[in-house]
This record gives structure tokens, sequence and C-alpha cells, in this order.
């Protein structure tokens, strides 16, 4: 019942899934369905919980001992690829919860619960080799979340978070900022 709802889910969203499709795609009656699940939302509540588990473990990945940080965040990123590319309940759960993250019964929201171990990893990274350019950890994780798996951060409370959010993105995809004052002072 969850590989159908999250096949349908994941092909056409929460607003263009509907139980029908759900049992349709099961061969199941309503009946046995609604023995399971009294409503859509309960299904994609329990894919968000229980795939959504499953992606946050492996964001949480520490890699082997002796492992360089930047290669643990690496493999890290790429093991969460490949676990979204081959798992449709975790595909299903990550769209579930860009487009209805009220549906997520966690105080943090499964993209921030895939991009906290994420930031961790980017300050580990930075603190053992210099890697990542010394850019804000969280806008770093952020990035590499939104750009490879194509998932937006969830949407800003307001326009003062959204520029916050634009900054600090911003910050890490232009590159250090030179210090104005000192670059006029120099002689030509």
């Amino acid at each position: 019942m969850l590989d159908a709802a999250a096949e349908e889910f994941a092909a056409h969203g929460y607003m263009g899934t509907t139980l029908l499709d759900v049992i349709q795609h099961t061969g199941m009656t309503k009946g046995a369905l609604y023995g399971h699940f009294s409503s859509k939302e309960d299904l994609a509540v329990a894919l968000i919980e229980e795939a959504g588990a499953e992606l946050s473990a492996r964001a949480a990945w520490t890699g082997g001992p002796g492992t360089a940080a930047v290669r643990t965040l690496r493999e890290t990123v790429l093991g969460l690829a490949r676990h979204l590319r081959q798992d449709r309940r975790a595909r299903s759960a990550l769209r579930l919860a860009v487009e209805t993250p009220h549906l997520d019964r966690h105080d943090t929201g499964l993209v921030q619960r895939i991009c906290l171990p994420l930031t961790r990893a980017v300050t580990q990274a930075q603190a053992s080799d210099g890697s990542m350019g010394g850019y804000a950890p969280e806008a770093v994780a952020r990035l590499l979340v939104s750009a490879f798996f194509g998932v937006p951060h969830p949407v800003p409370h307001d326009d003062a978070d959204a520029g916050r959010r634009f900054d600090d993105l911003w910050a890490a995809v232009s590159g250090p900022q030179k210090d104005e004052d000192a670059s006029s002072r120099r002689e030509p």
C-alpha cells in the first residue's frame, strides 16, 4: 500500500494524487485501504515518517574511521542521491515534505533534518582542512540539498527571512567578498 502511494505521490504530488489512484494502483478494495489508512493525509504522514527517518539517518552518516571530513560529506551526499534515485518511498517523502510541510509531524521539517547533519559535516570539513572556502556551513548544506536534489529549502516565513536566506546562499556561491576599502587604498 505504501509503495503504491509512494509511486503516486512521487509522480503526481500530494494535490495530484487521490485515494482512488492509490486503490487502482494496488488493486485493493476501498475498504481494505481504509482499514489501514483513514485518509490521503494519513498515507502521506506515514510515508514522511517512515522514509524521512531513513533519509535523516543517511544524512547523519559519519563515514568510516580515518575518513577525511570532506570525503565523508561527499559520500553522504552521493549516498543520499543514490537512495533517492532507487527508493520511491524516499522520493515521495521528500516531495511530500516540501509540498506539504504541515504533514511532517516533527518539530523540524524533513529538509531541515537532512540539512542539520550536512551542516555539521561542512563545519567539520572546514575545520579539518579548510575546504568549502569558509562559507557559512548552513548555507553550503542548504545549497547542496537545493541544487543537488532539486529541493527548495522550506518557504521563508517573511520577506526578512527570505532576504537572510538569499544572502546566505549568495555568499556561498559568489565567493569571499573583497574588502573594498582595502582595495581602494592600494596604489595602481
